[in-house]
């Protein structure tokens, strides 16, 4: 059968562009650690092994030559006749696959070669021309005398075919770091240099200083893989991107495959700020790497296996990393319980539950978890009422106690819903209290109008009894949310009452959410005043007066035209004008129609008689104290300090130190 070489490198899976440049120098290394490895079996007391890579380079820096010495056993008769023979099985027994040095040609024009090895009385060189389509592989083959001069081989790659390709020391070091992991690890590599120009690096020394291993143990993983070797070790994250957080899969000392585990165990929270890298070695997997080293000629269930066990022992080394991360999870599910009662639905046990959560989950894939679960489980309860309604045995035994489960599960549900919901209010009240202190203390100013508008109601809006989710009426009465349309600064001539232009805080229509006939349904106005406005800038209780006014004997419509109510002479109004009751507003009042104050004394109220129109004024103080007050019991029942007591133990710890803890003097 005859060979052709250019058919040969055509069909084998070769790397190219910089990974070729890359790969022609890991050949040419693992020749020497070979040989070398090979000497010192045959004189251990001989020098120690040593690997230079010299790169030079063409004037815009791309590379030119590259030029690799090992001070090996050299090319003696045998080796050289291995050296001719494409997949020689010469080096079969320590990985070599007779194939590697196909990669020179690909990357380079020119491959020259010059080895001295050891002869009885002394040592011969030999040189020559790699040459693979001649019968011999070589050309210009000359031999002769060289006494005194040490063992090695310098393979000589000339004129790299991609000069588009640059490779930098620091890229050509860490790349030899990557490849040759295992042997660093196992301390079995030769001292390995590479130089450019006049920069030089000791990549053995260069990793060193960026490697800590850690531990190592044997396991068997089945009958066919058998034992696999584990080391686990932490390595300078800049050294390899492929290193970084992975499992390396190893054969005949060379890394072949890597698996990245980042994500899996959170790996970029370490605290020492190095990557971790679990590195497997086994006979099996040496046996079953490809001849290009780039994959592993077994079965899935193989490769697999030995993934698993790998994992298994990552987790039992990084289990201190792995608790630190359980912590902080088991603080977010805690949270997420204690602010979102309903969760509590899908777990029974934190810690169980916080134990199958994966340590790559950050906090928000914690929350869209726990938030699916609940979602699956009101659909399979929907689903279960759905069943039990269309049942048409439902006088069978056992039926009864189904149902009692069923409502027993349903109220359980509507009790954690309704913890929620009032840890919900609790949490308003708290922002609402907030709301009233200083927003600039240096200008003793306070939170616009529109700030506390906002949050009860957004402004410049028509809503209806179906958007309760979009405000906190509730702060000023509950029965507010049962009206059927109520609009938020919008101008009168919006609702359909021609050339009027302004625009009630809150007006509110139709309540309860029907139209009753032959009835007037109270109409509500709502009026804001700043927090802290010492003298009113006008009078509210004129200003909601003159909404009435222009509203009588007008037809109310949607911004869709239809008839929302028809205000007469006999509809009655309620409103409430919501401000702080400075001396300067009380004066004002004390002057009014609303001239009578409450009996706690933080508001007034009164009758207009030819407006047909009660009004409250409240205080900010009042409105959100008599809100928590109507929430009390519930807050109560989970256990939910006051917020003026929550604020004041807030503010507490928010000051210094010093502010607290030393002694008065004196």
């Amino acid at each position: 059968m005859k060979f052709d070489i250019e058919g040969r490198i055509r069909n084998m899976r070769l790397p190219d562009g910089r990974t070729a440049l890359l790969y022609s120098i890991y050949e040419a290394v693992m020749n020497g650690v070979q040989a070398i490895e090979e000497r010192l079996a045959e004189s251990p007391n001989s020098a120690p092994g040593s690997i230079v890579v010299d790169v030079s380079k063409n004037a815009d820096k791309a590379i030119k030559d590259i030029v690799i010495h090992d001070n090996g056993i050299g090319l003696n008769d045998r080796h050289l006749d291995s050296f001719n023979v494409c997949d020689t099985m010469e080096k079969a027994a320590i990985g070599g696959r007779g194939v590697g040095r196909l990669v020179w040609l690909k990357a380079f024009k020119q491959i020259d070669v010059r080895s001295t090895y050891k002869v009885a009385g002394g040592t011969h060189s030999l040189s020559f021309r790699f040459l693979p389509e001649h019968d011999d592989s070589r050309g210009d083959l000359s031999r002769f005398a060289s006494d005194g001069t040490s063992q090695g081989t310098t393979i000589s790659l000339i004129g790299a075919k991609e000069e588009d390709k640059t490779l930098s020391m620091a890229l050509l070091s860490r790349s030899l770091c990557h490849h040759f992991f295992p042997f660093f690890i196992a301390g079995s590599m030769p001292q390995l240099v590479v130089r450019m120009g006049k920069r030089e690096v000791n990549v053995g020394q260069y990793l060193s200083t960026r490697l800590d291993v850690e531990s190592s143990e044997n396991i068997q993983v089945s009958d066919t893989v058998g034992s696999i070797d584990i080391t686990h070790v932490y390595v300078d994250p800049k050294i390899a991107r492929e290193l970084s957080n992975s499992i390396l899969l190893t054969a005949q000392g060379r890394v072949v495959q890597s698996i990245e585990i980042e994500k899996k165990f959170a790996l970029k929270g370490l605290e020492n700020g190095k990557a971790y890298a679990c590195v497997i070695r086994s006979a099996f997997l040496d046996e079953k790497v490809d001849q290009e080293r780039t994959n592993f000629k077994v079965r899935l269930d193989e490769i697999d296996a030995i993934k698993d066990a790998a994992l298994a022992s990552a987790q039992k080394f990084l289990s201190v990393h792995i608790m630190g991360i359980r912590t902080e999870q088991k603080r977010t599910v805690v949270n997420l319980l204690e602010e979102h009662p309903q969760l509590a639905i899908s777990v029974d046990d934190v810690d169980g539950y916080v134990a199958g959560l994966s340590p790559s989950m950050s906090d928000e894939d914690i929350a869209k978890t726990l938030f699916t679960l609940l979602y699956r489980h009101e659909k399979k309860v929907r689903a279960q009422i759905h069943r039990m309604e269309c049942d048409e045995s439902k006088t069978e035994p056992g039926v009864d106690t189904a149902i009692e489960m069923l409502l027993q599960k349903v109220s359980d549900d509507a009790k954690l819903r309704l913890a929620e919901y009032t840890l919900k209010r609790h949490q308003i009240i708290q922002i609402a209290r907030s709301m009233l202190k200083y927003s600039d203390p240096e200008k003793r100013s306070y939170e616009l109008e529109r700030s506390i508008h906002e949050f009860i109601c957004p402004m410049g809006k028509m809503l209806t009894s179906k958007n309760y989710t979009e405000h906190n009426l509730w702060l000023v009465d509950d029965l507010l949310s049962y009206y059927q349309f109520f609009a938020s600064d919008k101008t009168l001539s919006s609702l359909g009452i021609e050339g009027e232009n302004k625009e009630p805080d809150l007006l509110f229509l139709n309540p309860f959410g029907f139209r009753r006939e032959g009835t007037n349904d109270p109409v509500v106005i709502i009026e804001f005043k700043r927090p802290g406005d010492e003298k009113l800038s006008s009078d509210p209780v004129d200003q909601v007066l003159g909404y009435i006014e222009k509203l009588r004997g007008k037809t109310v419509r949607d911004a869709d035209g239809h008839i929302i109510d028809e205000i007469n002479d006999r509809t009655p109004f309620e409103c409430i004008v919501i401000c702080d009751l400075s001396e300067g507003a009380k004066n004002k009042l004390r002057r009014s129609v609303a001239q009578h104050p409450t009996p706690d004394g933080l508001g007034f109220y009164g009758f207009s008689t030819n407006h047909n129109a009660s009004i409250r004024v409240i205080s900010y103080r009042k409105l959100f104290r008599d809100a928590e007050l109507r929430n009390q019991s519930f807050f109560d029942h989970l256990g939910l300090l006051p917020a003026e007591v929550t604020q004041s133990i807030s503010a507490a710890l928010a000051r210094k130190p010093t502010d607290i803890d030393e002694p008065a003097v004196g």
